[in-house]
């Protein structure tokens, strides 16, 4: 009964979100980039919660500028499927973020308030990039996938029908082996 009391804490302890509970009550899940690239200010001071891959990140002299590709949001609001981004948007800090953390390929999930709209180029195009004043902001390394490696025991690893690992599987998990 002890153990049972004491898993049910240890669930109910743990967070699925990055983002706080008080600041997703007020976000409006609706908001897409590109509805606030066509009607900016239809949305300006509007709550949203976007992510996706940090393009590139700078320090100016009266705030930080992050340029992020969006990318669709899972249920813990991680980014995920980059085919399927909508755009790109920028995070403008008063605050210094530094660029090493904030680095190019990192994942990074943004909760803010849309600011307006600022028009750059991307190679010789105008584009409109929504402007994210964060409130809460989470970076991620990029998702690795684990290594499975061989069983030691190839090609001998079991003669029929019995199997040495059962009820595992023939294969077994090193986090540690380095992928090839």
């Amino acid at each position: 009964m002890r153990y049972t009391v004491c898993i049910i804490i240890l669930v109910f302890l743990t967070g699925c979100s990055v983002i706080s509970k008080d600041i997703r009550r007020e976000v409006d899940r609706t908001i897409t980039l590109p509805m606030v690239q066509a009607n900016p200010d239809a949305f300006k001071d509007k709550k949203v919660i976007w992510g996706g891959i940090i393009l590139s990140s700078k320090n100016l002299a009266d705030k930080s500028v992050i340029e992020v590709l969006q990318t669709p949001l899972d249920r813990a609001d991680r980014a995920t499927e980059i085919e399927k981004s909508q755009g790109r948007f920028l995070t403008e800090s008063s605050q210094y973020l530094d660029t090493f953390l904030y680095k190019a390929g990192k994942e990074i999930t943004v909760a803010g308030i849309i600011k307006g709209i600022a028009t750059e180029k991307i190679g010789e195009r105008d584009y409109a990039y929504p402007i994210l004043e964060p409130l809460q902001m989470r970076v991620f390394e990029p998702y690795k996938e684990p290594v499975y490696e061989p069983s030691p025991l190839w090609p001998w690893w079991h003669y029929p029908p019995y199997n040495p690992y059962y009820p595992y599987p023939n294969k077994y998990y090193n986090p540690y082996y380095p992928p090839r």
